[in-house]
């Protein structure tokens, strides 16, 4: 594990990255950066800032403020701090679908309980930004050409495959036009379903013109580097 969030030396390394994100906004300083990682303003006694610097502040802040700062602040967390924001190859994939990704032509496409047939359009609904747990969803992608895809959800951090095939395979083939996936054999949608975890979740499709897409984030950060591909993303908060 590279940051202990009970190790004071660790904890003194946060506050430069607190410091530099304050020095961003006007508004801000690094106690009210902090309250904004941790989700609410923060009980505060005085010289709390210098305790911050010694990283004299509870454990569970500082695991906190680790986990906000890789999920939204990484690129200068890992400049100013990479002994405990090292560069892991989820990482490294994040950086490359936040330079790369567009959004205008996928969607999550919410799916009625009783939807049995593909055909009944009109039953089905672009997702809002917000999805219920347990609410059913597909893939719906306005592909340009003939193609390949894979899907990709992300999860605090943390990179899964979402198998689109017929079968549980990982890709599935895509046509100029709409496309909604991932499907069964017989055509009809294989609804995908989020029981679990509550927060933001980020899915991203990648389309290649072949099928050799990896679907190991190492991987795939070497072959996306020099093929003819695009990423698609979209974000969604999934609630109870």
């Amino acid at each position: 594990m590279s940051f202990d969030p009970k190790n004071k030396a660790d904890k003194a390394k946060l506050y430069p990255v607190l410091k530099a994100l304050a020095d961003l906004d006007p508004r801000k300083t690094p106690d009210l950066i902090m309250d904004d990682a941790v989700g609410y303003p923060v009980a505060r006694g005085q010289d709390y800032v210098r305790n911050m610097r010694r990283g004299e502040i509870a454990a569970t802040y500082a695991a906190l403020i680790h986990q906000w700062l890789l999920e939204h602040h990484f690129d200068l967390a890992h400049r100013l701090a990479p002994e405990i924001f090292p560069e892991t190859p989820e990482q490294r994939w994040q950086v490359i679908v936040n330079e790369r990704a567009i959004s205008d032509r996928f969607r999550l496409v919410l799916i009625p309980l009783m939807m049995g047939i593909v055909e009944r359009e009109s039953q089905l609904k672009p997702a809002d930004t917000t999805i219920r747990l347990g609410e059913r969803f597909c893939f719906e992608l306005d592909g340009e050409i003939e193609s390949h895809a894979i899907a990709f959800q992300a999860v605090r951090g943390q990179w899964h495959n979402v198998p689109l095939g017929p079968n549980g395979e990982a890709s599935a083939q895509i046509q100029s036009g709409q496309n909604r996936l991932p499907q069964k054999l017989d055509g009809k949608l294989d609804p995908l379903a989020e029981n679990h975890d509550e927060g933001m979740h980020e899915f991203v499709l990648i389309t290649a013109p072949t099928n050799d897409i990896p679907t190991n984030i190492q991987s795939l950060n070497t072959w996306i580097a020099d093929r003819p591909n695009t990423l698609h993303r979209i974000t969604v908060q999934f609630v109870k």
